[in-house]
């Protein structure tokens, strides 16, 4: 794939010729015995739900309850909580001015969210219509006290509704489309109230919504086709790897309900090879699936992957369908598209049977992604809002277990996982299984860049560092200079050495980007970490505060500063709005 639409995908930053190179050391004297010693016992964490016959859940189980079995050998459960979630949260206490933080706890409700992910990207002109009626009645079905974000994920990736906040400004957006098409009197004044169209009365209307011409007209786009499919699959992975991000640092249980009818060229998954998964068409019986080779993306596939697993997110698949079973003439016939002498396989709607006129069957890698994440599947169903409200029930009261898997064989295979519960007519909802992946490889410095500038660029913060900052102006410079003291915890960014001492290779960038996202300034600090014990103790009860003095740049209306750790990747985010801080002029 080219370099220009990598970038186009995730809408990201220009080139970065603009870093200024600062280094600090939390160490002055570096320790010369040892390297670093990855710590090899892993823990596997498990979201589940345990319902009744009715689908009520169960409340009362104990530890003791539960049976965990990795590859039918029986774990011991080191780990146990169960989280009622329907318990009012803590008032969330407010931050002083010029403070900003990723932290889910100081931002809305933990434990536990619902993502509800809307994609006009890989769906069809008619689905998506369908799907947003269906998301229009699970809407109006909500209580103002329920909380749940809504993303639209098309060429961006757009925030309808986030989920620290409750749903009364969803309830009042519904109440405001439906009387707008009310031939009746109005009964209230929301309509009135409406000044200015806002993200959720834009998405309600269905203007996010667009046609995917190389979707629907395979037939006659040919390469064109081929590398929006591409596109498409790098994009869908880019935000999901951003989704994933996001609810990294959340407790409980994580759902992500996704709207669409289909995973694009990224349909495929082998249930028993990570990497078999990432390439390569297979067939089934009489069913040929069309799976888009993974040779250029194969890396972003099993990085997405291993993020959706690690954050223990599960996916609600709900297919945008619903039950069709007549031909609406928008979609190619399979007898049309097998007689071209290189047939195109990028039908969103997975394999290439299902482009004929009947009911449509599910995709099979939407499935299998639901399964083995914990979640359920809702498909050929009028009702599909049903299958959305289900997911945000499965939130209401979970159970979470932990164990310390015993095989010591870490090479990347999947490993089914089965949870049982000592107790008659219960269903459980728990994840399938797990990679059990060796410790990430190092980016080359190009994917650094790209990662980077994927951070930056998207609007949602990353939480798998914590990480807080406290903005000041300075008064003399007249708006045009900021000082950014960043507040670190070390717990998640260190491991130990053989030497005992505590060590990290990370790096602090500020970003600066215009409306458009466009980059207009960096500035890196490079850290290295290397602590003796009583070190580490002091850093682990204060944290490290990292003063840097910024100069703003004409145009900068977002700052967005990244904790990145090089070995892993991983990071955590802060964007931060400066129109508080610098006066209009700077802007």
């Amino acid at each position: 794939m080219s370099h220009s639409v990598k970038h186009r995908s995730v809408q990201a930053i220009v080139a970065i010729s603009l870093v200024l190179l600062f280094s600090i050391s939390l160490r002055p004297q570096q320790s010369k015995g040892g390297g670093v010693l990855r710590l090899t016992t892993r823990i596997v964490n498990i979201n589940v739900v345990v319902t009744d016959a009715q689908g009520n859940p169960v409340k009362g189980l104990t530890q003791d309850d539960f049976i965990v079995l990795d590859e039918g050998q029986q774990q011991r459960i080191s780990f146990f909580v169960a989280a009622d979630n329907e318990q009012p949260n803590a008032v969330v206490t407010p931050q002083a001015p010029g403070f900003y933080s990723n932290s889910p706890a100081m931002n809305g409700p933990d434990p536990g969210v619902t993502v509800l992910l809307f994609d006009t990207l890989n769906s069809h002109w008619t689905s998506q219509g369908y799907g947003l009626n269906n998301v229009r009645n699970f809407i109006r079905q909500l209580s103002p006290s329920d909380r749940i974000g809504i993303y639209v994920l098309g060429n961006d990736l757009t925030v309808v509704h986030d989920f620290f906040h409750d749903a009364s400004d969803l309830v009042a957006a519904i109440q405001r489309y439906d009387e707008t098409r009310s031939s009746g009197p109005k009964k209230t004044a929301a309509s009135e109230q409406k000044s200015e169209e806002g993200p959720i009365d834009h998405f309600l209307e269905g203007k996010d919504n667009h046609y995917n011409f190389w979707m629907e007209n395979v037939l006659r786009s040919g390469v064109y086709a081929q590398e929006h499919a591409a596109f498409a699959m790098e994009t869908t992975t880019a935000w999901l790897e951003a989704i994933a991000r996001q609810l990294s640092g959340v407790s409980g249980r994580k759902s992500l309900i996704w709207v669409t009818d289909g995973l694009g060229p990224m349909r495929c998954f082998d249930s028993n090879d990570l990497y078999e998964s990432l390439s390569g068409p297979r067939t089934g019986g009489d069913v040929r699936f069309a799976c888009f080779p993974f040779a250029g993306n194969g890396d972003d596939v099993e990085r997405m992957i291993r993020l959706m697993d690690e954050s223990g997110i599960a996916v609600y698949m709900i297919d945008a369908r619903g039950l069709e079973t007549i031909d609406l003439g928008f979609r190619p016939k399979a007898s049309d598209i097998m007689r071209q002498p290189n047939p195109v396989p990028i039908s969103a709607t997975g394999p290439v049977d299902e482009l004929l006129p009947r009911i449509p069957q599910p995709v099979p890698g939407l499935l299998e992604l639901s399964q083995r994440t914990g979640g359920r599947a809702f498909y050929n169903r009028n009702d599909l809002e049903t299958g959305i409200r289900r997911a945000l029930n499965d939130s209401r009261f979970t159970y979470e277990l932990g164990y310390y898997p015993d095989h010591n064989r870490w090479k990347g295979e999947w490993r089914k996982i089965q949870v049982k519960v000592n107790r008659p007519d219960v269903r459980v909802l728990a994840r399938a299984g797990y990679f059990a992946l060796p410790d990430p490889r190092p980016q080359q410095p190009k994917d650094r860049i790209e990662l980077l500038s994927q951070i930056a660029a998207s609007p949602l913060d990353a939480t798998q560092f914590p990480l807080s900052v406290q903005i000041t102006s300075c008064a003399e410079a007249r708006g045009r200079e900021l000082t950014a003291m960043v507040h670190l915890k070390p717990q998640l960014m260190l491991s130990v050495g053989s030497d005992g001492h505590w060590k990290g290779n990370f790096e602090i960038m500020f970003m600066q980007l215009d409306l458009k996202n466009k980059l207009l300034d960096a500035t890196q600090k490079d850290a290295y970490a290397d602590l003796n014990p009583n070190e580490y103790a002091e850093v682990v009860q204060k944290g490290w505060d990292l003063p840097t003095q910024l100069k703003i740049m004409p145009g900068a209306t977002v700052l967005c500063v990244i904790l990145h750790e090089k070995n892993s990747d991983a990071v955590g985010s802060v964007h931060i709005p400066l129109v508080p801080f610098v006066p209009s002029p700077c802007i």
